[in-house]
C-alpha cells in the first residue's frame, strides 16, 4: 500500500467517524423529541393517544436496537 492509498483510507476513516457522530447526535435529538411527546407536562398534552403510542413503540424499538449493538 502506497502513501496515496493510506491517505485516501485515512480520509475515509475520518469521514466515517464524522458521519457516525452526526447520526448519533441526530438520533439523540429524535429520542428527546419522542420523550417530550410522551410527557403530558410537555408536548404530550397536545398529542393524541395514537401519536403517543407510536412514539412509545419507536422508543422501545430504539432501546432494543441499542441493546443488540452492545
Amino acid at each position: 500500500m502506497d502513501d496515496k492509498e493510506r491517505q485516501t483510507l485515512r480520509e475515509h476513516i475520518i469521514w466515517l467517524g464524522t458521519e457516525l457522530e452526526r447520526q448519533r447526535k441526530l438520533n439523540q435529538q429524535h429520542i428527546v423529541f419522542l420523550k417530550r411527546l410522551l410527557d403530558p407536562e410537555d408536548l404530550g398534552h397536545a398529542a393524541s393517544n395514537e401519536v403517543r403510542k407510536i412514539a412509545y413503540i419507536l422508543l422501545i424499538n430504539n432501546n432494543i436496537n441499542e441493546g443488540n449493538n452492545e
